[in-house]
């Protein structure tokens, strides 16, 4: 017995030095999509878990020749010089919310889906990021999760894109480049995007729902109720350490904290 407990410790501190290896390798995930379209000259910076779905359909429905990148903005500007003067647009999200829904993602989405497909792909999404982010493994708690994001393990020079500091995806240069011409909010979403429309001179389209659960789109007045029954039930410690953590998303989306 004690060589068998000896055994799983050992196994244990290797799996630990593995991934905390694959940690320090870690870069920061800047590959988020950018949808630029050279008929309409505008680039659309894709920020996850603020209807990033529902805006990516509805631009592709609006111009179908848009080209989707994933590398950082200033290295497609550097390969394509004239989208420097394109219109930019991106949309941000309350930092409870998204905090919110990306730990309800990670820890309970998969448990709504029927098709044993989708069951296995955002179970395999999961393990993946368990596997990436030391510690994120002992989350399943959002109070241990808001604790977790200040560790140096989740901090925004290795953060994956979901829990990334919003303008840090946002921004157009490396290191504090400037934000986009235009940066709407997620609970204002459909009198903003229209805004994004009116700009570029675009034909009316209407934004799906495609996430009724975490981004429903469709009634803000809805979402904003939601929004402030789920925030009356964060305990104050988690409201704290969400906003020293996202301190400059709330300045950029005009929150209160």
């Amino acid at each position: 017995m004690p060589h068998d407990t000896t055994k799983t410790r050992r196994g244990m501190r290797l799996r630990q030095a593995f991934r905390s290896a694959m940690f320090f390798r870690q870069p920061q995930d800047m590959f988020a999509e950018k949808l630029v379209s050279s008929r309409h000259r505008f680039v659309w910076l894709c920020n996850p878990k603020a209807a990033s779905r529902a805006i990516k359909s509805t631009l592709l429905a609006m111009d179908p020749t848009l080209c989707i990148h994933h590398e950082p903005l200033h290295a497609i500007i550097a390969a394509h010089p004239e989208i420097a003067d394109y219109f930019t647009f991106a949309f941000v999200r309350h930092p409870y919310d998204r905090a919110l829904s990306f730990h309800s993602e990670l820890w309970s989405a998969h448990l709504r889906y029927t098709d044993p497909f989708h069951v296995e792909q955002k179970k395999r999404k999961r393990r993946l990021l368990l596997a990436r982010y030391p510690g994120l493994e002992e989350t399943s708690d959002f109070r241990d999760y808001c604790r977790w994001l200040h560790t140096p393990y989740a901090d925004d020079k290795r953060a994956d894109r979901h829990f990334l500091s919003q303008h840090v995806l946002i921004r157009l240069g490396e290191e504090g480049g400037s934000l986009p011409n235009f940066v709407g909010i997620l609970e204002n979403l459909t009198a903003d995007f229209q805004r994004v429309i009116d700009q570029l001179r675009l034909p009316a389209h209407k934004l799906p729902i495609l996430n009724t659960v975490l981004d429903h789109v469709a009634a803000e007045p809805a979402l904003r109720a939601a929004r402030q029954e789920r925030h009356r039930h964060l305990s104050n410690d988690c409201k704290q350490l969400l906003f020293a953590r996202y301190q400059e998303d709330f300045t950029i989306g005009r929150y209160e904290p």
